[in-house]
């Protein structure tokens, strides 16, 4: 069986992307180059319920509060930074993050959606049982909320539990799976749990029944453009995510999968209580092998 400290190595000149995954075991980055699964380690270890990637910021969500890396200019490694906390009495445990256009943001399981900044965690609003956050946008139990200067706007549905909001807004819920035009429009009715989109067409949905995805030649609106599809192994998605010019999807067996558009590659990483998804936006000329923790 292969550990959180399997190595590969990839070519000097090759462009790498780092995939996090947050997990009850801590944080585990793995480094993709193309559909190749590289080295994977675990390089912060407390309970992690949250991810998000914005830039060379990595923000992280755990029982008691927010922890915040910065990648250093001298080192190539996530684990060769430490991760720092930005206190805030009224966030606690959290349980979503998520890139807006202005930055970070994390929501608390009392309700509280907090912008994070370089060292503070600034309040912007309230919701009931946030599940996810994207682009601007927020999944709750009350429906989708907009992120906006004047704090948190609600746009409509009902249990929501994730959505997309750069490109073509799209929306998962108990009920089926929307996107945003004159309105929230249907796609197909059944429960889906994730969405994810890369903002340029290209989207992917899981439910019960499996994925769903979108290749990005039609309209989202068409149900036709919308095709079935399963994971080479019978294994349920937790989480998935577009970013550096690939999809990457995590199971609740903590199977990584990856597909850069040649099909799909996996890779058992060893880890439980998977919990969350974020894939970086990858570099270019950067060695793959990396020392972990």
């Amino acid at each position: 069986m292969q550990t959180l400290t399997e190595k590969r190595v990839f070519g000097a000149k090759s462009a790498t992307t780092d995939v996090y995954v947050a997990c009850e075991m801590g944080l585990v980055v793995v480094t993709v180059s193309a559909d190749q699964i590289g080295e994977f380690g675990l390089v912060h270890r407390e309970a992690v319920s949250a991810v998000t990637v914005d830039g060379d910021r990595v923000v992280i969500g755990t029982d008691d509060g927010v922890r915040v890396s910065e990648r250093r200019t001298d080192v190539d490694a996530v684990a060769d930074r430490p991760f720092r906390s930005i206190p805030h009495d009224s966030v606690g445990c959290v349980v979503a993050a998520g890139t807006g256009p202005t930055g970070p943001l994390v929501a608390g399981a009392e309700g509280g959606v907090f912008r994070v900044e370089s060292d503070a965690l600034v309040h912007v609003g309230d919701a009931d049982d946030v599940r996810a956050i994207d682009g601007g946008l927020l999944a709750a139990a009350d429906g989708v909320f907009r992120v906006g200067d004047d704090g948190l706007t609600h746009v409509g549905l009902d249990d929501v539990r994730d959505v997309v909001g750069h490109g073509v807004p799209l929306a998962a819920t108990a009920a089926g799976l929307f996107w945003l035009g004159n309105g929230w429009l249907s796609i197909r009715s059944a429960p889906f749990d994730r969405v994810a989109g890369d903002g340029h067409g290209h989207a992917v949905a899981v439910s019960d029944d499996g994925l769903l995805r979108h290749a990005g030649d039609d309209s989202v609106s068409a149900d036709t453009s919308w095709v079935d599809e399963s994971l080479p192994l019978a294994e349920s998605v937790v989480d998935v995510a577009y970013g550096g010019g690939i999809l990457a999807a995590i199971t609740d067996q903590g199977t990584l999968c990856v597909d850069a558009g040649d099909g799909w590659r996996t890779q058992p990483l060893g880890v439980r209580g998977v919990r969350a998804l974020a894939v970086g936006s990858g570099r270019t000329g950067e060695r793959g092998n990396r020392n972990r923790v």
